[in-house]
């Protein structure tokens, strides 16, 4: 079956809520907080997103989400969260989808992109711990190792202090 990665559509999200809760759930937790980032990022409805989803046949089995965050002042990408449904996990289809939308964010003209996430994970496509560039997300700490940067060719080194995603920002 035919796989593609294209920008996601309004009539994605159901499906997408699907695979964020499927690929976020276990027997210790629900996906709550993912799919409530999910939704207030919708809420936003900033156009200079960029959101992706993984289609196999007519299927959404994949999907990451990036959206303007301000980092004191400028805006840098903020991806939160990337999901694939477990039943296509280890396929290649997160690493797909971090590729797509690292590559739209240099065209698009992005200089910085923050995840919050597994170092192992994200350090395969360039992120690096945030902390030695003084670029901070409170809610975390300066020193954890899970929040992290990936410079793009428009990277400047003045971009620095407390990020703050677009769902958390106050509307006024």
């Amino acid at each position: 079956m035919t796989r593609t990665i294209r920008a996601a559509r309004r009539s994605d999200h159901e499906a997408i809520l699907a695979v964020v809760r499927a690929a976020f759930s276990d027997d210790d937790r629900d996906a709550h907080e993912e799919v409530a980032i999910v939704v207030d990022t919708w809420a936003v409805d900033d156009p200079r997103g960029l959101e992706l989803v993984a289609v196999e046949g007519d299927a959404v089995v994949g999907h990451v989400l990036g959206a303007p965050g301000e980092l004191v002042g400028r805006d840098v990408l903020g991806v939160a969260p990337l999901a694939v449904a477990p039943s296509h996990q280890r396929e290649g289809i997160g690493s797909a989808l971090m590729t797509d939308l690292l590559r739209r964010a240099e065209d698009a003209g992005w200089p910085l992109v923050v995840v919050l996430g597994n170092p192992e994970y994200y350090g395969r496509f360039g992120f690096e711990p945030a902390e030695p560039l003084e670029v901070v997300y409170e809610p975390v700490g300066a020193e954890n190792p899970h929040f992290q940067v990936r410079r793009l060719s428009r990277y400047d080194p003045s971009l620095r202090g407390s990020f703050t995603y677009c769902w958390e920002a106050d509307p006024s």
